[in-house]
């Protein structure tokens, strides 16, 4: 308001510009100079000129005042233009299926969008840490966001290598396990010492012991392609392993179902159209993730 009566060098003329009452102008720059401690204002019944303070105020506003109106102007040009970085949180283990699925084609028909993906196993909060969105299994999406599904439900299966079952031989029942070796995760500050089974179409827990706890999923699957112990995880995470053998499930008709893959974010975000977009093309492509050969690099030995 008071940008609108230095330039229209009256509070009529600022009034009608501004849709309001002179009172109200006039109500509004005398608070003003009353925070100031100054008059701002020279007021005649002719002409309404600055003060001295009041030039010195409009050459600090002024400056202030584009500066806001160019980053307005910026930021509602990302509101209709599908441009700007992404930045995307999920699971380390789930990277190289998102690459394989998604790139470069989505770069190629959003050529104006920097794509960041970030691995990360511990559950965070998307929003505080600077996500746009975040992708993980279904039960694990906080419960104040936009979830869609990724990915159909899948089994949560327990492998291991050959080389651990010819040492150790193939437990028959989930109770077996508490004579193998088994690879923990730990999530915060507690290691997964239980597994979930169904039996019977009872859920049941087992408790199971390392030799290993690691905090990385990644890990974990690495340790068990070396025959370290058994690991327990979604199917999905291990695919091309257990295609080229290097590692086998056991315990099948015990593994429970879990719900699959979602991408999550904030309500407030959809109206982004770089997420919009993200959104749907992910969505399109992975539901065809399921078909073999599209997970995880080659097998280390």
């Amino acid at each position: 308001m008071f940008l609108t009566v230095a330039e229209h060098r009256g509070f009529r003329a600022a009034a009608r510009q501004l849709g309001i009452t002179p009172s109200a102008v006039s109500q509004a720059i005398r608070s003003l100079e009353e925070r100031v401690g100054a008059p701002l204002f020279s007021r005649t019944t002719r002409s309404v000129r600055l003060t001295e303070a009041g030039e010195r105020l409009l050459a600090h506003a002024r400056p202030a005042v584009d500066m806001l109106t160019a980053g307005l102007d910026a930021a509602s040009g990302l509101g209709g233009e599908i441009a700007g970085r992404l930045r995307i949180n999920a699971p380390r283990p789930i990277l190289p299926l998102l690459v394989n699925r998604l790139l470069p084609d989505f770069l190629d028909a959003h050529a104006n969008v920097e794509l960041e993906l970030v691995g990360e196993d511990r559950p965070i909060d998307i929003v505080e840490e600077g996500f746009d969105a975040g992708i993980r299994f279904g039960n694990f999406v906080q419960i104040d966001m936009v979830a869609v599904w990724l990915t159909p439900p899948e089994r949560f299966v327990v492998v291991g290598a050959p080389a651990l079952f010819r040492k150790h031989g193939r437990p028959a029942s989930p109770h077996d396990l508490q004579n193998f070796p088994c690879i923990l995760l730990r999530q915060s500050v507690r290691a997964l010492d239980h597994w979930q089974f169904v039996v019977d179409g009872e859920r049941i827990t087992v408790a199971v012991e390392g030799p290993l706890v690691i905090n990385d999923i990644e890990a974990c699957i690495r340790s068990a392609l070396k025959g370290v112990g058994l690991f327990q995880l979604p199917h999905s995470l291990v695919m091309s392993y257990l295609e080229s053998g290097a590692l086998q499930t056991v315990l099948e008709p015990y593994c429970e179902e879990v719900p699959g893959l979602s991408l999550y974010y904030p309500g407030r975000s959809q109206s982004l159209p770089k997420l919009r977009a993200f959104v749907d093309f992910a969505t399109q492509r992975m539901r065809k993730a399921f078909e073999p050969g599209d997970y995880l690099p080659k097998p280390v030995s």
